[in-house]
């Protein structure tokens, strides 16, 4: 039942925003999405079923944010989330290329006139409403994101809640928007402190807020 929700969602997203793109309107969605943690104090429980035991995911495993997404869907909140995530065809197409898919498969994708990957194109930085590391090791990683001011002008702050285990520092830590569009860049720089076991995947999220408007991306870090 959750793809007819979220698909009038995002026609009524539409019907507001008629020049927001489809990047856009996820976004929206997205960030302004309420945690499941958040929604466990609301009911006042915590992370178990009514037998006492842990929640558990489809595999019967315990459940994980992977499981939760990006949280509760909020139309109120979607519909002036104040900063967003955005996308165009050249960001897929950058994405594509650092995904081994070479000229001839993108062109059939894309159907355009032959599309020349940027060998300087760093797939951590897609600009996608969540951050994912899949090979953190000793060094660290520096993720790039842009968001786009929707909503009123004002100075956003940011929050971190740092997965176990990892150091996160969101440089800058304050943005200032005066204008709608306007658009800004922070650096996202994780490094991790101890020997995670292989394979093994840490979550955290950030949220910028500006006192109004709390716009939140999951973090997801996994040991090579």
């Amino acid at each position: 039942m959750s793809c007819p929700h979220v698909a009038g969602i995002v026609g009524l997203l539409k019907t507001l925003h008629p020049h927001w793109s489809p990047a856009t309107i996820q976004s929206a969605i997205m960030t302004t999405g309420t945690t499941i943690e958040q929604v466990l104090i609301l009911l006042e429980t915590t992370t178990v079923d009514d037998s006492g035991r842990p929640i558990l995911d489809s595999f019967y495993e315990k459940a994980t944010p992977f499981d939760y997404g990006a949280g509760h869907i909020q139309p109120n909140l979607a519909m002036d989330p104040g900063l967003v995530y955005d996308l165009d065809i050249v960001d897929y197409l950058s994405f594509l290329c650092t995904s081994g898919y070479n000229e001839v498969a993108i062109f059939a994708l894309a159907r355009r006139q032959p599309f020349a990957c940027s060998q300087s194109y760093n797939s951590a930085d897609f600009n996608y409403p969540s951050i994912t590391v899949l090979d953190l090791e000793k060094n660290s990683v520096i993720a790039s994101r842009t968001v786009t001011n929707v909503g009123s002008p004002g100075t956003y702050k940011v929050y971190v809640k740092v997965p176990k285990g990892i150091s996160v520092s969101i440089e800058p830590s304050s943005l200032t928007f005066n204008k709608v569009g306007e658009k800004k860049t922070f650096k996202v720089i994780l490094q991790s402190k101890v020997v995670a076991k292989h394979g093994g995947y840490l979550f955290g999220e950030l949220w910028w807020s500006d006192g109004k408007h709390k716009v939140r991306s999951p973090i997801v870090v996994r040991h090579k």
